[in-house]
């Protein structure tokens, strides 16, 4: 199956990127107006050189493209790559538009044939998968900068043996935590799901918030998928028989498992967390003012943005007792093209520059994820601990929304957050068993 070897390769390549990895800096300044020193020679063909291949002879015109980023963390990063890109390629202005929902905005454009250029978006996930279907984005498949992707790992994101985005990085999700909080109360990092509720309740017997929920951006939809790779045995399995119709919800523990456990952590979030938003969160956590959140690696460059001192670190959401910790992961970010982008030679030159050792070093010290690319290290120790599971490919599982129908995670997000409100676990179980069979 695609998705247990995208797990085998996972392994390698994050075991790989964390054995070898060191504190040195990518020379991308802030600003965008240092020249970096020459990258090491990886073996690799040099993108940059490529880059001057695919792009047409310069006519004198400026191309205007536009970048649509889903990924709001990395807006920041990607104004200093543009900014260098453009520094580089003095004829090509690339517009990043950042809208506040995304995802939605993207899928409005799509139903009217009106995409943009250059893309970000998830290479596993199901609307991806529905612009491939619906040749909706340009096939990359022969496009030399590929050559610039670490062994093994291109595949992971092909459809039918042919790529159709540059995969940027991956993500993993746990526990983030505040280590003087956890210093000063005397506090271990939890191994079991008891343990972590056991830390839970210290932390709120000393007048300390211990968790920071984001529940007005459906937080509990999250954590209930990164419950479910633990807590339902052999999950992918079994919602392709719930969806397929062969199977239910009620056939399955795990789902009223986790159910009830959503309903216990939300005891130790902070007070109105409804009112509160993804950004929020992340605030009330960089400055103190909740000692953990759940959540995933791609929160690294907004925590540091909030609070660049703050001493932090990260852990897996555990399993209950004699259950094995299983943390959920994905393509958290990939590069592609839509088939009616009207300049797609320079398009592909962005593709390119982004295929650069140099380019991508620096995306990953400043997003924390680990990197596709050829020579690119994992260096942000925050996140480590995470990442050290993709040594065991037992101890990882894809998101289940990858592995849901088109459209199922936002009637699934908006019932788990029912569920926290009403706490009433029949409901939930009855409305998401409609969902997934598409009733």
């Amino acid at each position: 199956m695609k998705q247990v070897k995208f797990i085998a390769s996972a392994a390698v390549l994050l075991s790989t990127a964390i054995l070898s990895s060191c504190m040195g800096g990518t020379g991308i300044s802030g600003d965008s107006t240092q020249t970096a020193e020459q990258s090491a020679d990886t073996g690799k063909t040099n993108a940059a050189e490529q880059s001057s291949a695919i792009s047409n002879e310069n006519s004198g015109e400026t191309v205007h493209l536009e970048y649509f980023n889903v990924k709001p963390e990395v807006e920041d990063i990607y104004n200093t790559l543009i900014a260098k890109f453009e520094k580089e390629n003095p004829d090509i202005v690339i517009e990043q538009i950042n809208d506040p929902d995304p995802t939605t905005v993207l899928q409005t454009r799509m139903s009217t044939n009106n995409m943009p250029d250059i893309l970000s978006h998830w290479a596993t996930d199901p609307v991806f998968k529905e612009m491939v279907n619906n040749e909706m984005l340009l096939d990359l498949t022969d496009q030399e900068f590929l050559a610039n992707v670490k062994d093994g790992m291109l595949e992971t994101v092909e459809y039918n043996g042919k790529a159709y985005c540059l995969p940027i990085s991956m993500n993993a999700a746990g526990v983030f935590y505040n280590k003087d909080i956890f210093t000063a109360n005397q506090l271990e990092v939890p191994s079991t799901y008891e343990e972590f509720i056991q830390v839970c309740q210290k932390l709120q017997t000393a007048g300390i918030t211990p968790l920071a929920m984001f529940n007005q951006s459906s937080h509990a939809g999250q954590t209930i998928e990164m419950l479910q790779v633990e807590d339902i045995s052999n999950f992918e399995q079994v919602f392709a028989d719930i969806q397929s119709g062969s199977k239910s919800v009620a056939d399955f523990d795990g789902f009223r498992i986790t159910a009830n456990k959503i309903l216990e952590l939300n005891k130790y979030a902070q007070d109105d967390s409804f009112g509160s938003t993804y950004e929020q969160a992340i605030a009330d956590f960089a400055n103190g003012s909740a000692a953990m959140i759940i959540g995933g690696i791609w929160m690294l460059p907004t925590i540091n943005e909030d609070n660049d001192s703050l001493n932090y670190s990260t852990f897996a959401l555990p399993a209950s007792e004699d259950e094995k910790t299983v943390i959920p992961y994905q393509n958290d970010h990939c590069l592609a093209i839509s088939s009616t982008c009207e300049h797609p030679q320079e398009a592909l030159k962005f593709l390119a520059f982004m295929a650069e050792q140099e380019n991508a070093q620096y995306y990953a010290d400043m997003d924390g994820s680990p990197s596709y690319i050829n020579g690119v290290e994992t260096t942000v120790t925050q996140t480590k601990p995470l990442l050290d599971y993709f040594n065991d490919p037992q101890s990882l599982g894809i998101w289940p929304d990858q592995i849901w129908n088109v459209g199922v995670i936002d009637s699934m997000n908006s019932y788990a957050d029912e569920l926290v409100q009403s706490g009433d676990v029949d409901a939930y179980l009855s409305n998401i068993q409609t969902v997934l069979q598409g009733q």
